[in-house]
C-alpha cells in the first residue's frame, strides 16, 4: 500500500457484521466534557486556566480548565478533545446510516448499501456468534494440520494472507518508490503478536512482565479454544520463542523511517535468493497471484531470518503459530464468542491502552465496517454530511497555505538557486484531495452473509488483498484513497505528492463557519501546513515532485538541512512522557518538522488572507493572533491513560499532545509577539530551532 503520513496514529481497524438490533442503553462511561454545538467564535474561552501563565506553559493556559474537569470515557484510552469528539459524533452520523440500512431501508443512491447492512448485521448478531462458537476457527485450524514441511508452510502463508491474516510478513501494492509510475508487490516486516520488535528485545523489567503475560494469555487463549491444556502451554512457549527470533531481524521504527533503508527492489529471483527455503512459487500460487515478478522488501534481514527458521523450526512449532494469528484476528475482531473475545480485548487494555470497558458493540461494528467498506459506507455519509460548500471553502484555504509555502521557500536564506528550483517544482505539482474521491472504489463481486460474521469479515478482507494484489503491473491509480471519507485525520503521501483532508475532518472544531480566520487558520490551517510540511521533512524530501524517490538537494543545502534538523531532534528528546519515559527525537522527528512548519505556514497564510481588512474582533477577550494559537492548542487538549502514554512514546512517530502545542510554539517569535513572552520565558527557546 502507499506510505502515507498521517496527521495522528490511527488505531487499527477490526472486523464486520447482521439483523438490526434496538439502540443499546447508553453505557455507563467515565465523566467526560461532550461539548454542545461549537459556538461561532470557534474556540472555547471557558477551558483557559487563567492563572496559568502562558509564557509558562501554554498548553496548561490553553487547556488547563478542560483538563481539570475532564476523565477520559471508560471505553477509551486517551481522550483528545478535538479528535475523540468529532470521531463519536461522526460514529453516531454512521450508526443511523447502518441501523436504517439494517432495518432494510437502502437508498437507491447507496450502490453498496445492501453490502454494508448485510456486514454491519452479521458484525452486531451476538447470538449467532455464540451459538458458532470456536467451531468455524477449529476448521481452518484443522487445515494447518498439514503443514510438514517448507512447501506446505509456504502454501499455508499465502492461503491466509489471500484472507487477510498477516503472518510471518505483510504484502500488498505500493508505488516503485524509484519510479512512481509503477505498482508493484511490496513485502514488509511483521507477523508479530506485541505492538513492536522491542517488546521482545529488552531486558528491562516491564518488558519482561509483558513476555510473561503475553506466554500466559496465549496459552488461555488457546486452551478455551479448544486445545489441551499441556498442548496450549507448549505451543505458546514456542509461539513467544519464534517470535522472539522474527523480532530480532525487524529493523527498528526510528531505522524504518528511513525510505532508502526500506527500498530493496527484487525480481522473483532476487526473493528466492534472499530466502531459498521458502517456496516462492507456491506461496503466489496460495496467494491468488502467480504472476507476480517485481516486489521491494522492506527488510531484507527479516528474509534471511525466515529462511534460517525454515531450516530448524519443526512442523508443530509453525502450525502452533499459525493456529495462533488467527485466533488473535479473530478474536481482536470480536468475531468469536465472548470467552475469546473479551480476553484478547482486555489483554490489550491491561498493558497497552488502559480501557476501562470495551466499546459498545455497535461502535466496533461501525469501525468494522468503515474499515472494511469505507468507500461503500462513505458514499451515504458524504451525501448526507458534506455539502459542496465545504470543499470549496477547503481548497480555498489550502491553496493559501501554499502560496504561503512558496513565500517561504523563495525566502530561505539557506537554500540555493537550483534546490530551490526543485522544491517550487515539487510544490507546484502537489495534489490536494478534498472531502471525498473523485472515483469512488467498486465493490461488486463481494458478497456477505448475516449469520457468520467471521466468515463476512474474512470475504471483505479477501476482498481488498485481492484489489491490492490486482494493481500491480497495471497503471498507477491516482484517484485512490488510504483514508475513508468520514475519518477524522488527513495525511501527506509523498509516492503520489498528495495531500488528503477527508469530509470527516473538515468540520468544528477544525472548521467553524462564522468564525475567525485566525481560528480556522489556527485549527484546520494547521492541518492543511502540516501535511504541506510533510512533503518537505526528513522523509518527504527524498521525494522528488513526481513521487520519486531521488536526492535532488545540493549537498551543502541537505547538509544544512539536517543541522537544521538536528536542533529539533535535540529539542523533543528532552521532553518527559511519563516517569522515567521520555519522547524519541528520532522517532518524531518528521511529526515534528511537519508541526512546527505547518504551524509557521499557517500562521503566515492567516495574515496574508487578512491583508487590506480590519482585524478581527477579540473574543474573549484574546486579540486575533491569540485566537490563532488558542485554537491550534485547544485542538490538542488531551487526557491519555498510562499504558497508553507508554505504547505511544514506544511505537508512535507522533509527540504527545503537551509537547505538539508548546513544542512548536517556543521556537515561533510570532507567538511570543502575540503574549508578549519576553526572553527567558519557558515558552521562548534560547535556541530556536528553524527549518521551514
Amino acid at each position: 500500500m502507499n506510505r502515507a503520513l498521517p496527521l495522528v496514529a490511527l488505531a487499527a481497524l477490526a472486523c464486520a457484521a447482521p439483523k438490526p438490533l434496538p439502540p443499546p442503553p447508553p453505557a455507563p462511561v467515565a465523566r467526560v466534557e461532550f461539548a454542545p454545538a461549537p459556538a461561532a467564535s470557534g474556540i472555547d474561552p471557558s477551558l483557559v486556566k487563567a492563572a496559568v501563565d502562558p509564557c509558562g506553559d501554554f498548553y496548561e493556559f490553553a487547556c488547563g480548565g478542560w483538563l481539570e474537569r475532564t476523565t477520559i470515557p471508560d471505553d477509551q484510552s486517551r481522550w483528545v478533545r478535538s479528535f475523540n469528539l468529532m470521531r463519536e459524533e461522526n460514529k453516531l452520523k454512521l450508526r443511523a446510516i447502518l441501523d436504517q440500512a439494517a432495518a432494510g431501508q437502502v437508498s437507491p443512491e447507496d450502490r453498496h448499501g445492501q453490502l454494508v447492512a448485510d456486514l454491519y448485521g452479521a458484525c452486531m448478531d451476538e447470538p449467532a456468534i455464540e451459538k458458532a462458537g470456536a467451531a468455524p476457527l477449529r476448521a481452518e485450524w484443522k487445515r494447518l494440520g498439514a503443514v510438514r514441511d517448507a512447501g506446505s508452510l509456504s502454501a499455508a502463508v499465502g492461503r491466509l494472507h489471500a484472507a487477510g491474516t498477516a503472518v510471518l510478513f505483510s504484502i500488498g501494492s505500493a508505488q516503485d518508490s524509484k519510479d512512481s509510475t509503477q505498482v508493484i508487490g511490496a513485502i514488509s516486516q511483521g507477523g508479530l503478536s506485541l505492538p513492536d520488535r522491542d517488546y521482545y528485545t529488552k531486558g528491562d523489567e516491564k518488558s519482561a512482565a509483558i513476555r510473561a503475560a503475553f506466554l500466559a494469555h496465549v496459552t488461555a487463549q488457546l486452551a478455551a479454544a479448544g486445545l489441551p491444556a499441556p498442548q496450549a502451554k507448549a505451543d505458546a512457549r514456542a509461539i513467544l520463542a519464534l517470535e522472539t527470533a522474527m523480532a530480532g531481524s525487524h529493523w527498528t521504527r526510528v531505522e524504518s523511517r528511513d525510505p532508502q533503508r526500506t527500498y530493496n527492489r527484487l525480481d522473483l529471483s532476487g526473493l528466492k535468493k534472499a530466502a531459498p527455503r521458502f517456496d516462492w512459487k507456491g506461496y503466489l500460487a496460495a496467494l491468488g497471484a502467480p504472476g507476480l515478478t517485481a516486489f521491494t522488501a522492506s527488510t531484507p534481514k527479516a528474509l534471511e531470518q525466515l529462511n534460517a527458521l525454515i531450516a530448524r523450526t519443526p512442523p508443530a512449532t509453525w502450525q502452533a503459530y499459525l493456529r495462533w494469528h488467527l485466533l488473535a484476528d479473530a478474536a481482536g475482531a470480536r468475531a468469536l464468542p465472548k470467552g475469546l473475545s473479551d480476553p484478547a480485548f482486555w489483554f490489550q487494555a491491561s498493558h497497552f491502552t488502559g480501557e476501562k470497558a470495551m466499546p459498545e458493540r455497535w461502535k466496533h461494528c461501525v469501525g468494522m465496517v468503515d474499515g472494511l467498506l469505507g468507500e461503500a459506507l462513505g458514499q451515504a455519509f458524504v451525501r448526507r454530511h458534506f455539502g459542496g460548500e465545504a470543499k470549496a471553502r477547503a481548497l480555498a484555504l489550502v491553496g493559501g497555505v501554499q502560496q504561503a509555502m512558496g513565500r517561504r521557500i523563495a525566502g530561505l536564506d539557506w537554500m540555493d538557486d537550483a534546490t530551490r528550483a526543485r522544491a517550487q517544482e515539487k510544490l507546484a505539482a502537489v495534489d490536494n484531495k478534498i472531502g471525498y474521491p473523485s472515483a469512488w472504489r467498486s465493490y461488486d463481486g463481494l458478497t456477505v452473509k448475516r449469520g457468520d460474521f467471521l466468515a463476512a469479515a474474512t470475504a471483505a478482507s479477501a476482498f481488498e488483498m485481492k484489489r491490492q494484489l490486482a494493481q500491480i503491473g497495471k497503471p498507477l491509480d491516482r484517484t485512490e484513497w488510504g483514508m475513508s471519507t468520514p475519518t477524522v485525520n488527513a495525511y501527506y503521501n509523498p509516492s503520489m505528492n498528495e495531500m488528503v483532508f477527508p469530509a470527516g475532518i473538515l468540520q468544528p472544531p477544525f472548521y467553524t463557519q462564522g468564525a475567525n480566520d485566525a481560528v480556522n487558520y489556527g485549527a484546520i490551517g494547521l492541518v492543511v501546513g502540516h501535511e504541506l510540511t510533510h512533503g518537505f521533512d526528513d522523509q518527504g524530501r527524498r521525494y522528488d515532485a513526481r513521487g520519486n524517490l531521488t536526492d535532488w538537494w545540493s549537498k551543502p543545502v541537505s547538509d544544512e538541512f539536517d543541522r537544521r534538523a538536528a536542533c529539533v531532534e535535540r529539542q523533543y528528546s528532552a521532553y518527559p512522557v511519563i516517569d522515567e519515559v521520555k519522547l524519541d527525537g528520532k522517532l518524531t522527528l518528521g511529526e515534528n518538522l511537519a508541526d512546527l512548519g505547518g504551524l509557521k505556514l499557517a500562521f503566515s497564510a492567516y495574515r496574508a488572507s487578512r491583508a487590506g481588512k480590519p482585524e478581527e474582533a477579540p473574543v474573549g477577550g484574546f486579540s486575533a493572533d491569540q485566537q490563532f494559537f488558542l485554537a491550534h492548542a485547544q485542538a490538542w487538549c488531551a487526557q491519555i491513560r498510562p499504558e497508553n502514554a507508554r505504547l505511544r512514546a514506544a511505537t508512535d512517530p507522533h509527540s504527545s499532545a503537551r509537547w505538539r502545542v508548546n513544542g512548536p510554539l517556543s521556537n515561533l517569535r510570532e507567538f511570543a509577539a502575540a503574549f508578549t513572552c519576553g526572553a527567558g520565558a519557558p515558552m521562548v527557546r534560547a535556541e530556536r530551532c528553524d527549518v521551514w
